[in-house]
């Protein structure tokens, strides 16, 4: 029989140190040390260690973000091979026949959980008598109905087939062994004690419970949750409500609360507080461990094109097992939005990958803003893709819309890790209301995704660590967009003969919505001023509509310039625009998150001059490289930068083959689907 000893950690250093070394001293040794770490940073003696020991092969060193007890004991269970895991505090001196002892007593019962003696503290080196509670502290050999997670060792796929731990359990996570041990005696097994197996523990001040803080100080219901969801889990309804009303009671029949009464409203706070969301946690589902494959959840606002191709290749992970809600699904109309144009995309964006679409819809679509797209029932939707979808991990792509703020506290109510990715940043102004709103929020994120330097700079400004943000650069179907303009090429006179451009003029290229935050007026203010400075032949396309079309196409009427404005184009249609110019120009503002019109236009092998507002700038935009940014609203700046791309044509046909090298080295769907798959592993080991 092998065995593994698996170490869940958090908050710990020098001790953790102490307890591994001695591990590695016990002869026998284990046949696996696996430390699931769940601490954000360790002192450079700690890092140093581990890292060395796990480079040797001396343990297992497994690092994730989301802390809870639970899951890192299922990670553990999952990542050793050994025919047992022995699950140890962090914070032990074991006996010297610790390990012999928990492998003869699994010898003779080699389907049971066999407990090990807890030497606390305030025991002083001394056993508990017979006629005492039983505390894990006594001489007798016995079968017992529950275990310590500090010392026990359980047979590991057997510990699978019941389910694992359930994740349910958060925060402190009181009474998680008794549910296991409910569920593990209710499949027909049993929980022996041998005292022989002996652990002395040292309880330090910090790290693991104790970074939690104390139950008796504190409003937060991380010391309480547990419980009432173990009685929940185990009794009757009625039964269960009963006994958490008693554990209200109870928790306030203290000496400290006798001595310090103006406690007692704060604790009575943390119990129902803790009450409720164990309640949420029960309707939402059991945590437990439901299969092999880690099933992710993406949940998103409504088909995008940029994001089918990610969906698609997600769905042919090995890795992982997605599945993609939407909370609507656009019409025409409201797939308009800023175009003022009704149209459908003519690229198939729901074909390639597994999706649902939220049943309770809401609302009245992405028309009607903030507030259109929402869900009836949030929690009954939360808990319907549990049971059938049973995700492990959510990955969330930001709070534009009501439904997704409801998804969002669904997801967290449910004990769901969540991934963020979303591309927002921190130029566009934002209230104190809003931003305390932000802090909240981000608090409850366990990894962000950031599609840029802006981006992470965002998250972090809420409190997101550097451990925490793993880059995922925002990406289009290079591919496609590469491989089509190539095929244009020879069709470049037609096209440009097509929309009126000059074959021998250097065509500038807007592509976009014709709105506000687009400033298309700054550009064509810029291009008369371009046209006035040079004596090359110079052209503008202007790709798109929207509310100023009719103001833009006046004033190229009243000022005489050379622009051939082609109205909208659909998704297919736009690699003739990049084919047919020579440079691509985004004058937004800090409205423009990102500007993925720029990926596009670089796959094509195009440069670009871009304001300094536009979210992609310091990640796409290197100056001189792969175009030029300027200072968002200055016409005359980006004039100068027009007329010295047309003025310098090698120049910047080589910007564009920079910029195409970039795009596709780094900004690829690859790059995504690993940043995806890393942000699982560091939350799921």
């Amino acid at each position: 029989m092998t065995i593994a000893i698996a170490i869940p950690t958090l908050g710990r250093d020098e001790i953790l140190l102490d307890t591994i070394q001695k591990l590695l001293e016990l002869n026998p040794r284990a046949d696996e040390i696996i430390i699931v770490d769940q601490s954000d940073s360790h002192s450079e003696k700690t890092s140093y260690h581990l890292e060395r020991w796990h480079k040797h092969g001396d343990i297992q060193w497994i690092r994730i973000k989301y802390k809870s007890i639970t899951n890192a004991m299922n990670i553990a269970l999952r990542k050793a091979i050994s025919d047992r895991v022995l699950f140890l505090d962090d914070d032990i001196i074991p006996d010297h026949r610790l390990l012999l002892e928990h492998i003869n007593s699994s010898s003779n019962n080699p389907y049971a959980i066999i407990a090990g003696r807890v030497l606390q503290p305030w025991h002083f080196g001394k056993e508990d008598s017979f006629d005492e509670p039983f505390l894990f502290n006594g001489l007798e050999k016995r079968e017992v109905h529950s275990f310590m997670g500090g010392n026990v060792s359980i047979p590991r796929l057997e510990a699978i087939r019941v389910g694992g731990f359930d994740t349910n359990f958060i925060r402190v996570a009181y009474h998680f062994e008794a549910e296991f041990a409910y569920r593990w005696k209710c499949h027909g097994n049993k929980i022996f004690y041998e005292p022989n197996a002996l652990i002395h523990h040292l309880k330090t001040e910090r790290g693991g419970t104790r970074s939690f803080g104390s139950h008796l100080t504190t409003i937060k219901p991380d010391h309480s949750v547990g419980r009432h969801y173990y009685y929940l889990c185990r009794y009757t309804l009625t039964r269960a409500l009963f006994r958490s009303f008693k554990a209200i009671i109870k928790s306030i029949v203290t000496k400290h609360h006798l001595r310090n009464p103006l406690w007692i409203p704060a604790t009575i706070s943390s119990e129902i507080i803790g009450f409720a969301w164990a309640i949420l946690l029960w309707n939402s589902g059991k945590g437990t461990i439901k299969g092999c494959d880690i099933k992710l959840l993406v949940v998103v606002s409504h088909p995008i094109q940029y994001y089918s191709p990610i969906f698609s290749k997600l769905d042919k992970s090995r890795a992982l097992k997605s599945v993609i809600l939407y909370l609507t699904l656009p019409n025409a109309k409201s797939q308009s939005l800023g175009f003022n144009h009704s149209f459908t995309w003519d690229i198939p964006l729901l074909n390639g990958y597994s999706y649902r679409i939220i049943k309770t819809q809401n609302g009245n679509g992405l028309l009607a803003g903030f507030f259109g797209v929402r869900i009836k029932k949030s929690l009954k939707e939360m808990r319907q893709i549990k049971y059938m979808d049973k995700p492990q991990i959510a990955l969330i792509t930001g709070w534009h819309f009501w439904g997704m703020v409801q998804m969002f506290i669904a997801l967290k109510l449910s004990n769901i890790p969540i991934i963020l990715r979303m591309d927002s940043n921190s130029l566009r102004h934002r209230n104190l209301l809003l931003k305390y709103v932000y802090k909240i929020f981000f608090s409850w994120v366990d990894i962000c995704l950031c599609v840029g330097k802006r981006n992470k700079d965002f998250c972090q400004e809420f409190g997101i660590s550097s451990s925490r943000i793993i880059p995922s650069p925002h990406v289009v179907d290079n591919k496609y967009f590469c491989d089509t303009s190539r095929l244009l090429i020879s069709d470049l006179v037609e096209l440009r003969s097509m929309w009126n451009i000059p074959q021998d003029s250097f065509c500038f290229l807007f592509a976009g919505k014709l709105q506000q935050k687009k400033r298309p007026l700054d550009l064509l203010r810029a291009f008369e001023k371009a046209c006035d400075l040079t004596d090359q032949q110079i052209h503008l396309l202007i790709v798109g509509t929207g509310v100023l079309e009719d103001e833009c196409k006046n004033f190229s009427r009243n000022h005489h310039l050379p622009v051939s404005f082609v109205g909208f184009l659909n998704q297919s249609s736009m690699p003739k625009a990049y084919t047919s110019s020579n440079c691509i120009v985004l004058p937004s503002d800090q409205g423009e998150t990102w500007g993925l019109v720029i990926n596009e236009a670089m796959a094509c092998g195009l440069p670009a001059i871009v304001s300094d507002q536009v979210g992609c700038v310091p990640d796409l935009i290197r100056n001189g490289l792969t175009g030029f940014s300027y200072t968002c609203g200055d016409c005359e700046q980006l004039a100068r930068y027009l007329v010295y791309m047309a003025e310098n044509r090698d120049l910047s046909a080589k910007l564009g083959k920079n910029a195409q090298d970039l795009i596709h080295k780094e900004y690829t769907i690859d790059n995504v689907m690993q940043s995806i798959e890393t942000a699982v592993r560091l939350i799921n080991g």
